[in-house]
Formats: structure tokens, sequence, C-alpha cells
């Protein structure tokens, strides 16, 4: 169960969406929410505390609060994490329709550097989620994205786990001792990772061959998940100056929610 969630509001259309996700699932965890914004324009602050107030009770419940910020925004949402001890943020989409701009925007930089969970909340309409899909390798931080993909699922919904071996199918055939081998460590890693699933979880795997978007993508188009989740890598400080390209392609243009999260 998750104890208490930040919803980072920027007062555009994409945070109010991410608002309705944030409050959703503190009903369903019976979690704190803290909206945290912070000011562009401080000579503005009177309004902005008196919008955002009204915004939050209209999706919140009485273990909520607001806070208002000044600083450079991913530095101050970083602080602010600690500070409150959240163990999930979340936020909306940056430049949906210029996916162009997503280096170095806010939600780029946060969800590269946050240390806890970061839900880019984007699917509407904004109810609890009953069909998860995640992208799953043999890494400690996919294990993490599938573990906390559970936590934020109602007990009813369904979890797809998808494993997808980069060989060429014109490569498949001499492939075949690779990707048996993988076949067989993804059946070990699902079996260890639903024996940490609470009783009755609802789990399904899949594995598929070719290049990776293009096998999430298919997996999308046929489950419709409401949430994707994916694991983000503990990599070298030159390779942290960006996130994984996969990572980064979901956000970029995100098809529902996304879920990025780092290993344990």
């Amino acid at each position: 169960m998750f104890q208490h969630i930040l919803i980072a509001h920027d007062l555009s259309r994409e945070a109010e969406v991410a608002l309705q996700r944030a409050a959703q699932l503190a009903r369903q965890h019976g979690a704190r929410l803290t909206l945290l914004h912070v000011l562009d324009h401080p000579d503005l602050l009177d309004a902005t505390e008196q919008h955002l107030a009204r915004r939050l009770a209209t999706f919140a419940g009485i273990d909520s609060r607001l806070l208002l910020a000044k600083g450079t925004p991913h530095e101050v949402i970083s602080l602010h994490l600690k500070e409150q001890q959240a163990d999930l943020l979340v936020l909306g989409a940056h430049h949906k329709g210029r996916p162009e701009l997503f280096a170095g925007t806010t939600l780029e930089r946060v969800a590269r550097q946050s240390q806890v969970p970061v839900l880019l909340a984007v699917h509407e309409p904004v109810a609890p989620y009953t069909q998860a899909l995640v992208a799953v390798d043999f890494s400690l931080s996919a294990c993490n994205a599938m573990q906390i993909s559970r936590r934020l699922l109602p007990e009813e919904a369904d979890m797809f786990a998808l494993h997808i071996c980069e060989v060429a199918p014109i490569h498949a055939e001499a492939a075949q001792q690779d990707l048996a081998c993988q076949r067989s460590l993804f059946e070990k890693l699902i079996a260890d990772e639903s024996a940490r699933l609470p009783a009755g979880a609802k789990l399904r795997h899949g594995l598929r061959m070719g290049e990776r978007m293009s096998c999430l993508q298919a997996a999308i188009d046929e489950l419709r998940p409401q949430l994707v989740a994916l694991g983000q890598h503990n990599r070298s400080v030159l390779s942290e100056a960006l996130l994984g390209g996969l990572a980064q392609s979901l956000m970029r243009q995100p098809p529902c929610d996304v879920l990025i999260s780092r290993g344990a």
C-alpha cells in the first residue's frame, strides 16, 4: 500500500488529469495526498493558492494538503519528495503534442532522478485500473516495477508481464538456443515474482521476438492497458544524462499511464 502520494501540478489541463489519478489512488490506498505547485509568478500567489485549493477540494479527501514553493521545478520536486517522505510521485504529460520538446523538460529530469516510482498519468476517463502491462527484462528494476504495478492495481485487475527477445525474425532459427535460454529464465523469473505477489493476484505473461518498441506497441494494441510499467536502470553517471530509450519513447508519447520505477 502507498502511504503518501505527491502530485506535482503546473496548472495545465494535463496536470488536472494527473490530479484526478492521484486522488483516485489516494482513496484506493487510504493514502495522504500532497499537491505541490512551483510558482512561475510569485505575484499571483493568492490567486494560484485559491485556484489549486478548490481543485484539491474537488477531487481529494480530507487527508490532503497544498504546498506552494519557489525555485527550479525539478529541484523543488526532488526536495519535497524527500522532505514529505512520499512513496509515489504523480505527474501529468508535458508538451503532449510536441514530443520533440521532451528532452530537458521537468518531466524528463524528474523521471531520471527520482528515487521513488514516477507515474505519468494521462489516461482518461480516470477510473481504477483494470489492465496493466509490465515490460520485463532480468533486471532488479523491472522486477520492482512489476511489484509496484501490482500495488497500484485493484485486487480484481489483470497484469501481463511481457519479455521481449531482441532477435530479428530472419535470425530466429540461428538464435534458437539463446531464445530457449531466455524463455527458461523468464519462466523462472515469473515463478519467483508470482510468489511475491498477494494471494489471488492475476498475473499472465508472454514472450515476443523482435524490436523492443514494435513488440511493446503490438502488445499495447492487443491488451489495451490503462497502465504500462517498466524499470529505470541504475547506470553510470554518463548514461544518466538521458532516460533509457524505451522509457523515453513511452514518456514522449504515452499511450496510457506510464510507471517508471528504479530497482529497490
